[in-house]
Protein backbone atom coordinates (compact mmCIF):
# COMPACT_ATOMS: atom_id res chain seq x y z
CA UNK A 1 0.00 0.00 0.00
CA UNK A 2 1.19 3.31 -0.93
CA UNK A 3 0.82 6.28 1.24
CA UNK A 4 1.03 10.10 0.02
CA UNK A 5 2.41 12.95 1.65
CA UNK A 6 1.10 16.73 0.52
CA UNK A 7 3.88 16.82 -2.44
CA UNK A 8 2.21 18.00 -5.73
CA UNK A 9 0.03 16.21 -8.30
CA UNK A 10 2.73 15.97 -10.57
CA UNK A 11 4.92 13.90 -8.09
CA UNK A 12 2.27 12.06 -6.61
CA UNK A 13 1.30 10.69 -10.07
CA UNK A 14 4.52 10.04 -11.39
CA UNK A 15 5.65 8.23 -8.00
CA UNK A 16 2.51 6.37 -8.61
CA UNK A 17 3.26 5.34 -11.96
CA UNK A 18 6.65 4.29 -11.22
CA UNK A 19 5.67 1.96 -8.59
CA UNK A 20 3.42 -0.16 -10.78
CA UNK A 21 6.16 -0.20 -13.40
CA UNK A 22 4.31 1.58 -16.55
CA UNK A 23 7.01 4.57 -15.95
CA UNK A 24 11.01 4.24 -15.14
CA UNK A 25 11.89 7.32 -13.26
CA UNK A 26 15.37 8.16 -11.58
CA UNK A 27 15.14 9.01 -7.74
CA UNK A 28 16.83 12.28 -8.38
CA UNK A 29 14.41 13.54 -11.07
CA UNK A 30 10.77 12.85 -9.18
CA UNK A 31 10.93 16.41 -7.44
CA UNK A 32 12.42 17.87 -10.78
CA UNK A 33 10.65 18.57 -14.31
CA UNK A 34 12.46 16.12 -16.21
CA UNK A 35 10.06 13.63 -18.28
CA UNK A 36 9.69 10.33 -17.52
CA UNK A 37 10.22 7.98 -20.42
CA UNK A 38 8.49 4.26 -21.21
CA UNK A 39 10.18 1.04 -20.48
CA UNK A 40 8.22 -1.62 -20.92
CA UNK A 41 9.72 -3.30 -24.30
CA UNK A 42 7.80 -6.44 -23.82
CA UNK A 43 4.27 -3.96 -24.90
CA UNK A 44 5.74 -4.02 -28.34
CA UNK A 45 5.91 -7.95 -28.88
CA UNK A 46 1.83 -8.25 -28.07
CA UNK A 47 -0.34 -9.30 -30.88
CA UNK A 48 -2.63 -6.32 -30.16
CA UNK A 49 -0.51 -3.45 -29.72
CA UNK A 50 -2.94 -0.99 -30.41
CA UNK A 51 -4.56 -2.50 -27.62
CA UNK A 52 -2.19 -2.77 -25.21
CA UNK A 53 -1.24 0.84 -25.41
CA UNK A 54 -5.20 1.86 -25.15
CA UNK A 55 -5.34 0.22 -21.95
CA UNK A 56 -2.33 1.47 -20.68
CA UNK A 57 -3.33 5.12 -21.34
CA UNK A 58 -6.32 4.37 -19.75
CA UNK A 59 -4.81 3.10 -16.85
CA UNK A 60 -2.67 6.16 -16.77
CA UNK A 61 -5.99 8.53 -17.22
CA UNK A 62 -7.72 6.45 -14.27
CA UNK A 63 -4.82 7.09 -12.10
CA UNK A 64 -4.28 10.82 -12.55
CA UNK A 65 -7.86 11.21 -12.10
CA UNK A 66 -7.94 9.50 -8.70
CA UNK A 67 -4.60 11.26 -7.91
CA UNK A 68 -5.76 14.55 -8.52
CA UNK A 69 -9.03 14.75 -6.47
CA UNK A 70 -7.42 12.65 -3.64
CA UNK A 71 -4.69 15.31 -3.39
CA UNK A 72 -7.20 18.40 -3.64
CA UNK A 73 -9.24 16.52 -0.91
CA UNK A 74 -6.19 16.24 1.22
CA UNK A 75 -5.38 19.65 1.01
CA UNK A 76 -8.43 20.69 1.80
CA UNK A 77 -8.10 18.55 5.13
CA UNK A 78 -4.63 19.63 6.29
CA UNK A 79 -5.23 22.84 6.07
CA UNK A 80 -5.19 24.66 9.25
CA UNK A 81 -8.56 25.26 11.56
CA UNK A 82 -9.53 28.70 11.88
CA UNK A 83 -8.55 29.46 15.46
CA UNK A 84 -11.93 30.54 17.15
CA UNK A 85 -12.10 33.02 18.82
CA UNK A 86 -11.50 33.00 23.16
CA UNK A 87 -14.36 32.64 25.17
CA UNK A 88 -15.38 36.10 27.20
CA UNK A 89 -18.08 35.16 29.67
CA UNK A 90 -20.71 32.18 30.35
CA UNK A 91 -23.85 33.39 30.86
CA UNK A 92 -26.84 31.05 31.94
CA UNK A 93 -24.47 28.08 30.64
CA UNK A 94 -23.92 30.03 27.16
CA UNK A 95 -20.46 31.07 26.06
CA UNK A 96 -19.90 34.24 25.02
CA UNK A 97 -17.50 35.06 22.47
CA UNK A 98 -14.60 38.10 22.95
CA UNK A 99 -15.34 38.62 19.02
CA UNK A 100 -18.81 38.80 20.07
CA UNK A 101 -17.80 41.70 22.54
CA UNK A 102 -15.01 43.28 20.08
CA UNK A 103 -18.12 43.53 17.41
CA UNK A 104 -20.27 45.40 19.65
CA UNK A 105 -17.81 47.90 21.00
CA UNK A 106 -16.80 48.80 17.22
CA UNK A 107 -20.07 49.87 17.04
CA UNK A 108 -20.02 52.56 19.31
CA UNK A 109 -19.46 55.85 18.10
CA UNK A 110 -16.76 57.07 21.19
CA UNK A 111 -13.74 55.73 20.66
CA UNK A 112 -12.20 54.23 24.15
CA UNK A 113 -8.99 56.71 24.62
CA UNK A 114 -5.79 55.52 27.21
CA UNK A 115 -6.86 56.99 30.29
CA UNK A 116 -11.05 55.97 29.82
CA UNK A 117 -10.75 52.49 27.88
CA UNK A 118 -10.67 50.21 31.07
CA UNK A 119 -13.79 52.09 32.99
CA UNK A 120 -15.53 52.48 29.82
CA UNK A 121 -15.04 49.11 28.76
CA UNK A 122 -16.58 48.16 31.88
CA UNK A 123 -19.63 50.42 30.75
CA UNK A 124 -19.93 48.54 27.49
CA UNK A 125 -19.70 45.56 29.23
CA UNK A 126 -22.81 45.89 31.15
CA UNK A 127 -24.47 46.84 28.39
CA UNK A 128 -23.35 43.51 26.46
CA UNK A 129 -23.87 41.54 29.28
CA UNK A 130 -27.74 43.08 29.54
CA UNK A 131 -28.09 42.65 25.78
CA UNK A 132 -27.35 39.16 26.07
CA UNK A 133 -29.77 38.51 28.66
CA UNK A 134 -33.01 39.83 27.19
CA UNK A 135 -31.40 38.32 24.15
CA UNK A 136 -32.07 34.62 25.75
CA UNK A 137 -35.21 36.11 26.88
CA UNK A 138 -36.45 37.03 23.70
CA UNK A 139 -35.37 33.98 22.27
CA UNK A 140 -37.34 31.82 25.44
CA UNK A 141 -40.39 33.19 24.45
CA UNK A 142 -40.00 32.51 20.34
CA UNK A 143 -38.84 36.32 19.46
CA UNK A 144 -37.63 36.68 15.91
CA UNK A 145 -37.34 39.35 13.33
CA UNK A 146 -37.93 38.85 9.72
CA UNK A 147 -34.40 40.03 7.72
CA UNK A 148 -37.27 42.35 5.27
CA UNK A 149 -37.42 44.23 8.65
CA UNK A 150 -33.72 44.35 9.52
CA UNK A 151 -33.28 46.11 5.96
CA UNK A 152 -36.28 48.19 6.40
CA UNK A 153 -34.64 49.72 9.52
CA UNK A 154 -30.81 49.78 7.82
CA UNK A 155 -32.94 51.53 4.79
CA UNK A 156 -34.36 54.04 6.96
CA UNK A 157 -30.80 54.91 8.98
CA UNK A 158 -27.88 54.83 6.58
CA UNK A 159 -27.93 57.66 4.02
CA UNK A 160 -27.63 56.01 -0.18
CA UNK A 161 -24.64 53.61 -1.11
CA UNK A 162 -23.80 53.55 2.61
CA UNK A 163 -21.64 50.17 3.58
CA UNK A 164 -23.84 47.73 5.28
CA UNK A 165 -21.55 45.27 7.18
CA UNK A 166 -22.36 42.24 8.70
CA UNK A 167 -21.66 43.17 12.46
CA UNK A 168 -24.04 46.17 11.79
CA UNK A 169 -26.98 43.89 10.32
CA UNK A 170 -26.43 41.84 13.22
CA UNK A 171 -26.60 44.37 15.50
CA UNK A 172 -29.48 46.12 14.02
CA UNK A 173 -31.39 42.68 13.64
CA UNK A 174 -30.47 42.09 18.03
CA UNK A 175 -31.95 46.04 18.69
CA UNK A 176 -35.06 45.13 16.89
CA UNK A 177 -35.31 41.71 18.46
CA UNK A 178 -35.11 43.26 22.15
CA UNK A 179 -37.24 45.96 21.15
CA UNK A 180 -40.13 43.37 20.09
CA UNK A 181 -39.30 41.28 23.36
CA UNK A 182 -39.55 44.54 25.20
CA UNK A 183 -42.79 45.65 23.91
CA UNK A 184 -44.43 42.30 24.41
CA UNK A 185 -43.45 42.18 27.75
CA UNK A 186 -43.67 45.05 29.63
CA UNK A 187 -45.69 47.38 26.83
CA UNK A 188 -48.77 45.46 28.11
CA UNK A 189 -48.51 46.43 31.74
CA UNK A 190 -47.98 50.09 31.49
CA UNK A 191 -51.42 51.63 32.07
CA UNK A 192 -52.25 55.38 31.67
CA UNK A 193 -55.80 56.56 33.38
CA UNK A 194 -57.10 60.32 31.87
CA UNK A 195 -57.13 61.71 35.56
CA UNK A 196 -53.58 60.67 35.75
CA UNK A 197 -52.72 62.75 32.44
CA UNK A 198 -54.59 65.25 33.88
CA UNK A 199 -52.80 65.76 37.09
CA UNK A 200 -49.30 65.49 35.07
CA UNK A 201 -50.62 68.29 33.05
CA UNK A 202 -51.44 70.46 36.10
CA UNK A 203 -48.36 69.65 37.93
CA UNK A 204 -46.25 70.76 35.01
CA UNK A 205 -48.42 73.98 33.24
CA UNK A 206 -44.91 75.92 33.01
CA UNK A 207 -43.15 73.34 30.89
CA UNK A 208 -46.39 73.87 28.14
CA UNK A 209 -45.48 77.84 27.62
CA UNK A 210 -45.15 78.63 23.77
CA UNK A 211 -43.08 82.18 22.89
CA UNK A 212 -43.84 83.83 20.31
CA UNK A 213 -44.80 81.98 16.56
CA UNK A 214 -44.23 82.85 13.05
CA UNK A 215 -46.19 80.55 10.45
CA UNK A 216 -43.89 81.66 7.31
CA UNK A 217 -44.49 81.06 3.06
CA UNK A 218 -41.68 81.92 1.17
CA UNK A 219 -40.41 82.69 -2.83
CA UNK A 220 -37.02 82.25 -3.61
CA UNK A 221 -36.02 83.79 -7.45
CA UNK A 222 -32.54 83.86 -9.57
CA UNK A 223 -33.59 87.48 -10.70
CA UNK A 224 -34.52 90.24 -9.19
CA UNK A 225 -36.76 91.78 -11.71
CA UNK A 226 -38.57 88.23 -11.86
CA UNK A 227 -39.06 88.54 -7.83
CA UNK A 228 -40.41 92.33 -8.61
CA UNK A 229 -43.11 91.31 -11.20
CA UNK A 230 -44.20 88.47 -9.07
CA UNK A 231 -44.48 90.82 -5.94
CA UNK A 232 -46.75 92.60 -7.85
CA UNK A 233 -49.21 89.61 -8.11
CA UNK A 234 -49.18 89.17 -4.56
CA UNK A 235 -52.19 90.48 -2.08
CA UNK A 236 -52.19 91.24 1.29
CA UNK A 237 -53.61 88.01 2.71
CA UNK A 238 -53.88 86.10 -0.52
CA UNK A 239 -52.13 82.91 0.69
CA UNK A 240 -53.77 80.50 -1.93
CA UNK A 241 -52.09 83.21 -5.13
CA UNK A 242 -48.92 82.78 -3.07
CA UNK A 243 -48.91 79.37 -2.53
CA UNK A 244 -49.47 78.32 -6.27
CA UNK A 245 -47.01 81.17 -7.50
CA UNK A 246 -44.81 79.51 -5.39
CA UNK A 247 -45.08 75.86 -6.57
CA UNK A 248 -44.97 77.33 -10.46
CA UNK A 249 -41.95 79.77 -10.23
CA UNK A 250 -40.08 79.05 -6.89
CA UNK A 251 -36.34 77.52 -6.70
CA UNK A 252 -36.81 76.51 -3.44
CA UNK A 253 -36.87 73.12 -1.55
CA UNK A 254 -40.13 74.62 -0.39
CA UNK A 255 -41.32 75.38 -3.90
CA UNK A 256 -43.89 71.82 -3.95
CA UNK A 257 -45.14 72.61 -0.20
CA UNK A 258 -46.68 75.64 -1.82
CA UNK A 259 -44.04 77.66 -0.18
CA UNK A 260 -44.03 76.55 3.43
CA UNK A 261 -41.39 77.30 5.29
CA UNK A 262 -42.38 76.16 8.58
CA UNK A 263 -43.73 77.62 12.15
CA UNK A 264 -40.59 79.83 13.55
CA UNK A 265 -39.47 81.22 17.34
CA UNK A 266 -37.23 84.09 17.53
CA UNK A 267 -33.85 82.87 17.40
CA UNK A 268 -34.70 80.02 14.99
CA UNK A 269 -33.75 81.54 11.61
CA UNK A 270 -30.72 83.63 10.66
CA UNK A 271 -30.73 87.65 12.14
CA UNK A 272 -31.02 89.12 8.81
CA UNK A 273 -34.45 86.49 8.35
CA UNK A 274 -35.98 87.59 11.47
CA UNK A 275 -35.64 91.06 10.84
CA UNK A 276 -37.79 91.24 8.01
CA UNK A 277 -40.15 88.42 8.90
CA UNK A 278 -41.24 89.31 12.56
CA UNK A 279 -41.79 92.72 11.32
CA UNK A 280 -44.75 91.57 8.97
CA UNK A 281 -48.42 91.13 9.67
CA UNK A 282 -50.63 88.05 9.56
CA UNK A 283 -51.67 88.24 5.63
CA UNK A 284 -49.28 91.05 4.94
CA UNK A 285 -45.98 90.30 2.34
CA UNK A 286 -42.51 91.45 2.45
CA UNK A 287 -40.76 93.58 -0.18
CA UNK A 288 -38.20 91.28 -2.43
CA UNK A 289 -35.00 90.82 0.36
CA UNK A 290 -31.19 89.39 -1.17
CA UNK A 291 -29.95 86.70 0.47
CA UNK A 292 -26.50 84.39 -0.70
CA UNK A 293 -29.42 82.38 -2.52
CA UNK A 294 -31.31 84.45 -4.41
CA UNK A 295 -34.43 87.11 -4.04
CA UNK A 296 -36.58 86.14 -0.84
CA UNK A 297 -40.62 87.26 -0.98
CA UNK A 298 -41.75 86.05 2.45
CA UNK A 299 -45.45 86.03 3.54
CA UNK A 300 -46.73 85.60 7.75
CA UNK A 301 -49.31 83.09 6.90
CA UNK A 302 -50.20 83.29 11.00
CA UNK A 303 -49.04 84.93 13.86
CA UNK A 304 -49.10 82.61 17.02
CA UNK A 305 -48.65 85.11 20.56
CA UNK A 306 -47.10 83.71 23.85
CA UNK A 307 -49.31 80.92 25.32
CA UNK A 308 -49.98 78.23 27.61
CA UNK A 309 -50.89 75.45 25.78
CA UNK A 310 -54.26 74.10 26.97
CA UNK A 311 -54.64 70.62 27.96
CA UNK A 312 -56.01 69.12 24.70
CA UNK A 313 -53.17 70.25 22.95
CA UNK A 314 -50.58 68.96 24.69
CA UNK A 315 -52.28 65.30 25.63
CA UNK A 316 -50.61 63.15 22.68
CA UNK A 317 -47.33 64.42 23.65
CA UNK A 318 -47.55 64.25 27.37
CA UNK A 319 -49.27 60.39 27.32
CA UNK A 320 -46.39 59.12 24.83
CA UNK A 321 -44.05 61.05 27.42
CA UNK A 322 -45.34 59.25 30.45
CA UNK A 323 -45.28 55.93 28.57
CA UNK A 324 -41.42 56.11 27.67
CA UNK A 325 -41.01 57.22 31.22
CA UNK A 326 -42.91 54.30 32.82
CA UNK A 327 -41.36 51.88 30.01
CA UNK A 328 -37.70 52.99 30.73
CA UNK A 329 -38.24 52.38 34.73
CA UNK A 330 -39.98 48.97 34.13
CA UNK A 331 -37.04 48.44 31.72
CA UNK A 332 -34.67 49.14 34.05
CA UNK A 333 -36.68 47.18 37.00
CA UNK A 334 -36.61 44.07 34.67
CA UNK A 335 -32.93 44.56 33.58
CA UNK A 336 -32.05 44.56 37.29
CA UNK A 337 -34.07 41.20 38.26
CA UNK A 338 -32.22 39.35 35.20
CA UNK A 339 -28.67 40.28 36.30
CA UNK A 340 -29.31 39.40 39.99
CA UNK A 341 -30.92 36.43 39.19
CA UNK A 342 -28.31 35.48 36.17
CA UNK A 343 -25.31 33.23 36.16
CA UNK A 344 -22.42 35.44 34.82
CA UNK A 345 -19.18 33.69 34.31
CA UNK A 346 -16.30 36.43 33.51
CA UNK A 347 -13.74 34.75 32.23
CA UNK A 348 -11.75 38.09 31.39
CA UNK A 349 -9.32 39.38 34.63
CA UNK A 350 -9.83 42.72 32.91
CA UNK A 351 -13.84 43.14 33.14
CA UNK A 352 -15.89 43.61 35.90
CA UNK A 353 -19.92 43.57 36.23
CA UNK A 354 -20.36 46.95 38.35
CA UNK A 355 -24.29 46.73 37.94
CA UNK A 356 -24.40 44.14 40.96
CA UNK A 357 -22.92 43.28 44.17
CA UNK A 358 -23.15 39.69 43.87
CA UNK A 359 -24.06 37.16 41.75
CA UNK A 360 -21.40 37.27 39.14
CA UNK A 361 -18.59 34.71 39.34
CA UNK A 362 -15.09 34.54 37.88
CA UNK A 363 -13.11 31.43 36.93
Amino acid sequence: MHKFSAASPKLLVLTVLRSVGLLSVPESTLAGTSVARPVRPALSVLRDEKLVILRAGQIIVSIWLALVVGACAQEEVIQPLQRQSPTLAVINGKPILEEQFENFLSLDPNELDSESSESRRNVLFREFVTEQLLIQEAEKEGISVDPREVQRQLDSWLSEGQEVTPALRERVRTLLEIQKFVKNKIGGQIQIGNQELYNTYRSNEANYIINDQAHVLELLLDERDQAEDIRRQLKFGGVRIFRSLARSHSKGLTAEAGGDLGIFERGQLPEDFEKTIFKLKPGEISPVFRSAEGYHIFMMEEWVPRHAQKFYEVQDTLFQEMVADKERLALDQYVEQLLLSASVDIQDEALELEWRDEGATRR
